[in-house]
């Protein structure tokens, strides 16, 4: 006779996601303080919160890794903070989210692992959707997608950042070209990165009914829809899969 699974360990996901919601959510205030008074030490302190709440699964696990990264991550910010160049910390951070979820999308494509776009195809839709012929071929190929993308975006998010005024070649001395000397440029590195993600879900939404063809899909409003409700189930599968790098076989 089975025994059921004890219920903390059920919702350590939950627990998990919560606790990456509570490091959001002060992260949004500790920036938008910090760009509304020009403090550099609330910038730094915004990006260590939000990092400290990314890498809460591994740092509870003990991982040396883990624990190297977040030392030395509040040792560089203090001393942004200390040379009053903490706004360039909350310049860096979508470069730094678009790198970790490239890393965490091409972490899924590994041997004996189910690749991110298809457990999110279970949790929107059904596992049995994945049955279906070309389906989690093509789950593989979006994950595979959306890692290059992803890691383009950084790479490019990163050469911003070294060109924008009050950048990494301004806190050097170095002058920036003319072309980076608009503020628009600051704009993208902080909402044109985060805008492409819905713009390609919707592309990549039209391509799919095309290169599908003869299998049912939902309407658009229907998708976004189940997206929209099963949100929470999506960023716990996106938590535990950060803090679990064990292929699928041995789970």
């Amino acid at each position: 006779m089975s025994l059921p699974a004890p219920a903390a360990s059920s919702e350590t996901p939950v627990r998990r996601s919560r606790l990456l919601l509570a490091g959001l959510a002060a992260y949004f205030v500790l920036a938008l303080a910090a760009w509304s008074s020009g403090r550099a030490w609330l910038a730094a302190l915004a990006v260590f919160v939000l990092a400290s709440a990314l890498l809460s699964p591994a740092l509870r696990r003990r991982s040396a890794g883990a624990w190297g990264a977040w030392l030395a991550l509040a040792l560089l910010l203090g001393l942004l903070a200390v040379r009053g160049e903490g706004l360039l910390a909350l310049d860096a951070l979508p470069i730094l989210v678009n790198a970790a979820l490239c890393a965490l999308f091409a972490s899924t494509l590994r041997d004996g692992r189910e690749p991110l776009i298809a457990r999110f195809i279970a949790i929107i839709e059904s596992r049995e959707r994945l049955a279906v012929p070309r389906v989690a071929a093509y789950a593989r190929q979006l994950t595979w997608a959306w890692a290059l993308l992803l890691g383009a975006q950084a790479s490019a998010l990163g050469v911003v950042l070294c060109l924008v005024p009050g950048g990494v070649f301004a806190a050097f001395g170095a002058t920036s070209p003319a072309a980076f000397a608009a503020p628009g440029w600051r704009w993208y590195l902080h909402v044109g990165g985060y805008a492409l993600v819905p713009l390609v879900l919707v592309l990549e939404y039209a391509y799919r009914r095309v290169h599908l063809r003869g299998v049912p899909h939902a309407p658009l409003p229907l998708f976004i829809a189940r997206v929209v409700q099963r949100w929470p189930a999506l960023l716990q599968g996106i938590v535990a899969d950060a803090g679990d790098t064990r292929p699928t076989g041995v789970r």
